[in-house]
């Protein structure tokens, strides 16, 4: 039997779920952080509610928005390195929209297309 269902977004209530799923879009940084992975996306996950399509993908970037602004975490120059390089990855083709603590990954080829370029 095929799954009717749309397109599952993260939910809110389930921040393990959402961690699981964010992890795909972070490797080198999940990799590198290792168990912190889970305590620092844990923390993350309290301060954000993703919606839309691309929900996975607004966490993981808001993710990354969060560990590169915290001066308490202290990340070791590879770990550094991994996020800015996820980041940029996920940023060449979504940008982040926040609205209070709800955030939405957009695809830029659609942004172009709503403008007419």
């Amino acid at each position: 039997m095929l799954n009717s269902r749309p397109m599952e977004t993260p939910s809110a209530a389930d921040p393990v779920e959402r961690l699981w799923k964010t992890a795909r879009y972070l490797p080198q940084t999940v990799r590198l952080l290792g168990t912190r992975y889970r305590t620092l996306f844990l923390a993350h996950a309290q301060r954000c509610r993703p919606r839309g399509e691309a929900g996975v993908v607004a966490d993981a970037l808001a993710f990354a928005d969060y560990l590169s602004k915290q001066e308490r975490v202290g990340l070791l120059e590879p770990e550094r390195n991994a996020l800015r390089r996820d980041a940029r990855a996920l940023r060449r083709r979504f940008r982040l929209r926040r609205d209070g603590d709800a955030i939405e990954a957009i695809e830029k080829w659609k942004i172009f297309q709503w403008i007419g370029i």
